[in-house]
């Protein structure tokens, strides 16, 4: 459900603000009760969510903000390097990062760390790549409880060989879970609030499974990540029609839609889904509803890694969306999120607390 695609080349801004977000440093953050983001305009209540054969409740085993279906990648990423190396060299990094990617990582973990409960539904084997992120996510205080553990490999990894303006990318997978099943199993057994997807996923099955969630109370939103699928699909406009929100940057809602700028993809997409948010980088966000267009300005930093920043600013956005903040202030949780999440390799690991957020949100 998730593919490993490059990211858009970073574009240099003019300058960090006033906050010296050059020397963001990451530091332990002790867990905290609160589930909000601030104080949101107005409070959504938790939907009750009723059994799925409407037998009355059931035993559940959680309850959670947002669950996130997806695979996990184990990202190696190589810096410092002054050529690609030619077949039959040997080339030295002068530096090396081993962390957790994927956009169901990278979201999930952003959350977390804005004191949502996200579960993650995926798949991890016992192979080292497997080992390595579960240990790391658990590390974060991240609940795995909806994980398939498998006593097999399942791997996933990439080299990334990091340039300052450019990436090359090999990459191992071993087959493909289905995760439609394991779904639908977990949302028979806890309760929740959103169902984000990481990417565009096309699957007979999907629109029904989410026309169902929402009639018990499930709002959906989907990325759209680098696909090969364009709106003359019939699939496509259909899954699309079942959301109530999708996310994708501007590139990747052109290549959908077959269109050359964002304007007319906006025209396109929000004839088909209710809510559309589009992500385009040093030009900021934009949010279109009805006959509504919002934008706002990016965050102004210079990045060293934007790999899984799209991930962090759909976590930012769903976390203002669930404390109930307006639709620009949304916006702005998700540039300040994406942005700072640039400055440190991968998006995961550098993903920025709630605290780091607040302040910038104090500042104007």
């Amino acid at each position: 459900m998730d593919v490993k695609t490059p990211p858009p080349n970073p574009t240099p801004n003019s300058g960090r603000g006033a906050n010296n977000l050059a020397t963001r440093e990451k530091q332990p953050h002790p867990p905290t009760p609160s589930l909000r983001v601030g104080e949101p305009t107005e409070k959504q209540p938790h939907p009750p969510t009723p059994s799925p054969n409407g037998e009355g409740e059931k035993e559940r085993r959680g309850e959670f903000d947002i669950l996130i279906p997806g695979h996990y990648f184990c990202d190696l990423i190589f810096t410092g390097m002054r050529e690609i190396p030619a077949p039959g060299t040997e080339i030295y990094a002068q530096g090396m990062e081993v962390v957790p990617g994927g956009g169901a990582i990278n979201t999930m973990v952003a959350l977390n760390r804005l004191n949502v409960k996200a579960g993650w539904i995926g798949v991890v084997g016992n192979d080292f790549a497997s080992r390595y992120v579960s240990d790391w996510l658990e590390g974060e205080g991240i609940d795995l409880s909806l994980v398939e553990h498998r006593d097999e490999p399942f791997r996933r990894l990439t080299a990334a060989l990091s340039y300052p303006t450019d990436r090359a990318f090999i990459t191992y997978v071993d087959p493909q879970a289905d995760l439609i099943p394991l779904l639908e199993k977990q949302l028979a057994e806890v309760r929740c609030r959103h169902v984000h997807f990481p990417g565009l996923l096309i699957d007979e099955r999907l629109p029904d499974l989410i026309k169902r969630w929402r009639e018990r109370g499930i709002t959906v939103s989907m990325d759209c990540q680098h696909r090969p699928h364009t709106l003359n699909l019939p699939l496509v406009r259909e899954t699309l029609s079942q959301l109530n929100l999708f996310m994708p940057n501007a590139s990747e809602a052109m290549r959908l839609t077959e269109t050359e700028s964002l304007s007319q993809a906006a025209a396109e997409l929000g004839a088909i889904v209710p809510r559309l948010v589009m992500k385009d980088g040093a030009n900021g966000s934009f949010l279109w509803e009805e006959s509504t267009m919002l934008h706002a300005p990016a965050l102004s930093v210079t990045p060293v890694d934007t790999t899984g920043a799209g991930d962090v600013f759909n976590a930012g956005f769903l976390a203002a969306q669930l404390a109930g903040y307006d639709a620009i202030t949304c916006l702005r949780w998700g540039n300040i999120c994406g942005g700072l999440s640039t400055l440190g390799y991968g998006g995961a690991a550098s993903a920025p607390h709630k605290d780091e957020i607040e302040i910038i949100i104090a500042q104007g």
